[in-house]
């Protein structure tokens, strides 16, 4: 019986997932995806309560891990003392960036769905989590740097905001421009010494 529930769940996923990509999240009807997996549309509910829950199932799980990634960088980053930190800006991020890259391209389908496909403010929300931990790290940095002594240029929420959402914004765009993996990564190192300079301009380092 379990291998025939699993064997279900599975064709509404693979159904739900060539749907959702043809059609995005707004014209995918569950209709069409009971068509595919040769069941009814009553069975799709008996395994997800709606369309949201199903496209969540889909790639739900790839977000969490790339969230859970940058959660990490950032606390091995705010584990280092503050002379440490400025001393490790740029080889940090020469290290995570391509590992968020490589970990979003592995799982470039499910990504494709949550950047271009997805319902309305799923990708901002997604893009919003990823934001306030690149803010509160640059924060934090902002304070350990001026506790260096260091003349730091006067910033305010706004433009750290902008900042931290332009960074993130090159996942997206890789995605949707779909950039080979080896040019991503290299794209990635380019723009990560880009973003270096102007945060030592504005650190003061």
């Amino acid at each position: 019986m379990n291998t025939q529930v699993n064997g279900t769940r599975q064709a509404i996923l693979d159904a739900g997932k060539n749907e959702f990509m043809k059609y995005g999240y707004e014209g995918a009807s569950l209709r069409r995806i009971a068509k595919e997996a040769s069941v009814t549309t009553g069975a799709i509910y008996g395994y997800f309560p709606g369309k949201e829950a199903l496209f969540d199932a889909l790639v739900g799980d790839a977000a969490d891990g790339l969230l859970d990634m940058y959660r990490r960088v950032h606390s091995e980053f705010a584990e280092l003392s503050p002379e440490k930190q400025a001393e490790a800006l740029e080889w940090i991020t020469d290290e995570s960036v391509p590992e968020m890259v490589d970990y979003v391209y592995d799982r470039f389908d499910l990504f494709q769905l949550l950047f271009l496909k997805s319902g309305p403010g799923y990708c901002d929300d997604f893009l919003n989590q990823l934001t306030e931990i690149e803010e509160q790290s640059s924060w934090e940095f902002i304070n350990a740097m001026k506790g260096l002594g260091h003349e730091v240029m006067d910033v305010d929420e706004t433009l750290i905001h902008i900042i931290s959402r332009s960074f993130l914004r090159q996942l997206w765009e890789f995605v949707e421009h779909q950039v080979p993996r080896e040019k991503a990564v290299s794209y990635s190192l380019v723009l990560g010494q880009f973003q270096h300079a102007g945060w030592k301009k504005i650190m003061g380092i």
